[in-house]
């Protein structure tokens, strides 16, 4: 058969990322049933068919899956092309997209992109946060160049070029009786009031197991999804939260609140990573980000 066009294979990608050929025709803005053709169309010539169709929406085949793949080949290497050529050479600058964790941002900030633009200007950044599961989805969907994730379930699509050993502590208020201990325990904490974040996030899961595997019950008074709303829980004296160290260095440092190890092991053995989807040549704007992020972030260094 003929070479698959462009066009169709940036529709059928948009298509698997949305999970449904309606929500990719309002992000295209061309008609529904101008893209349901195109791919009835293909199925016909490829003989075999490429989405399972429901009421909920669309699910790739096996086959779905390898053209899935195929298209976001072609987008990386056109990007990569793109890249190589100095294509953003006239003012455009070069752009990154980079997919984050709320826990990373003060650090991805003021340690990472703070350096990075100064040392090259002509970078550009397109920035979104995103739920740990939700965040790897767009790195191996190809909607994020970069994802920096605290303690992902890792798969074969991911390659992960820097990680950081890091912790999950107690977070406590100054005046807490905690406060001055070299460690604690995580049964003297769920003593305390406890604020945590809900369950999209992976640190719920893991003071979940934490708890359980010692019999301890968990009763958050409060439960969020904001890391900077259990920072201000902290801060205002209300009760103690469960954070990785860099994500509350900042308020540390400026003597508002405790960071205190915790005395269990399931808490120690976590790490922070930064993530890119596996198998892709990376353009050299990405490479240089990437690379840059990881030798300045507080969460990527030993």
């Amino acid at each position: 058969m003929d070479t698959l066009d462009p066009r169709f294979l940036r529709e059928f990608l948009c298509v698997a990322q949305e999970g449904s050929i309606r929500g990719a025709a309002a992000r295209l803005n061309v008609a529904p049933s101008a893209i349901s053709r195109k791919i009835t169309d293909i199925e016909a010539r490829l003989g075999v068919p490429l989405l399972e169709r429901s009421a909920q929406g669309v699910r790739l085949t096996d086959a779905g899956q390898l053209l899935r793949e195929h298209a976001l080949h072609q987008q990386d290497e056109q990007a990569f092309l793109l890249d190589q050529l100095g294509r953003f050479g006239k003012g455009e600058g070069q752009n990154v997209r980079i997919a984050v964790g709320e826990g990373f941002t003060a650090d991805l900030m003021q340690n990472g992109l703070s350096p990075l633009t100064t040392a090259h200007p002509h970078l550009r950044f397109r920035i979104d946060q995103a739920g740990t599961d939700a965040l790897q989805d767009r790195v191996v969907l190809g909607e994020a160049d970069i994802g920096i994730a605290y303690n992902p379930d890792l798969s074969e699509a991911i390659r992960s070029l820097a990680v950081g050993h890091q912790p999950l502590c107690a977070i406590v208020p100054t005046g807490s009786p905690l406060a001055g201990r070299a460690s604690v325990g995580l049964a003297e904490v769920l003593q305390q009031p406890v604020g945590l974040l809900d369950r999209r996030h992976a640190i719920r899961g893991l003071v979940g197991r934490a708890a359980g595997n010692q019999g301890l019950a968990l009763l958050p008074q409060i439960e969020t999804s904001s890391i900077t709303l259990l920072i201000r829980y902290v801060c205002a004296g209300m009760g103690v939260t469960f954070l990785p160290r860099f994500s509350v260095s900042i308020q540390a440092a400026r003597g508002e609140l405790a960071i205190i190890p915790v005395d269990e092991a399931s808490l120690q053995q976590v790490s922070a990573h930064l993530m890119v989807r596996a198998r892709r040549r990376l353009p050299k704007s990405v490479e240089l980000a990437a690379q840059f992020l990881a030798d300045r972030m507080v969460a990527f260094q030993a």
